[in-house]
């Protein structure tokens, strides 16, 4: 599966000998450090009269305020373009105008291979959901042909990276939460004297990623 980081960097390096250098932020933006500033000027003229895009989705490009790019990765976590492939993915939802459930989420995901456990949640970065499949293999297909896809049209976009957990741990069969190799799970927590929000992760024994 091409990255959108490389193909940006690719784009570039057609107008130029090659970029000095690159580092990505966000998973929607790319900085890409060219060889000196006339290199730069003219890949922003170029791609003013040719309209790239990646996926079906339109890219634009600006100058950065950044003078030079560093490649340390070590305060944004691993950089997924070196992802090694997992049988759980971490799917971001962006622009959910829906409401998304695990019926919904397995709905999508279950036609590349048997889903195991799907877990839900909801983060700073928006609505979250941790989904193991049986098989690598599975949850390979699963991001190949679902990353940058809407549910909906035109909302509900998913954004997939591997997760770096071996082995999801839930509690409950509910429509947050399902294992769906163990269907006998009770479908609520029992009452107790200091009750946790639901979205709490200790509930399912997992650390929340990218936190």
């Amino acid at each position: 599966m091409r990255s959108p980081r490389l193909t940006c960097s690719r784009w570039c390096s057609r107008l130029a000998r090659s970029p000095s250098s690159s580092c990505c932020g966000p998973r929607t933006r790319a900085l890409v450090q060219m060889e000196d500033l006339s290199a730069s000027i003219s890949a922003i003229q170029y791609y003013t009269t040719i309209q790239p895009s990646v996926r079906g989705r339109n890219v634009y490009l600006q100058y950065s305020s950044h003078q030079e790019l560093t490649t340390d990765q070590s305060s944004h976590g691993r950089n997924p373009d070196q992802d090694e492939p997992n049988r759980i993915l971490l799917v971001t939802v962006h622009h959910m105008l829906y409401p998304m459930t695990v019926e919904v989420l397995h709905q999508v995901f279950s036609p590349y291979g048997f889903v195991e456990k799907i877990v839900t949640f909801q983060k700073t970065a928006g609505f979250q959901a941790l989904i193991q499949f049986q098989s690598r293999q599975s949850a390979i297909q699963a991001a190949g042909a679902l990353h940058g896809r809407n549910i909906y049209d035109g909302c509900c976009q998913l954004d997939i990276q591997y997760s770096n957990l071996s082995e999801l741990q839930v509690h409950y069969n509910n429509d947050r939460s399902r294992d769906f190799t163990n269907p006998s799970l009770p479908t609520e927590q029992r009452p107790r004297s200091s009750q946790l929000g639901y979205n709490d992760p200790s509930l399912f024994g997992f650390q929340q990623p990218g936190g």
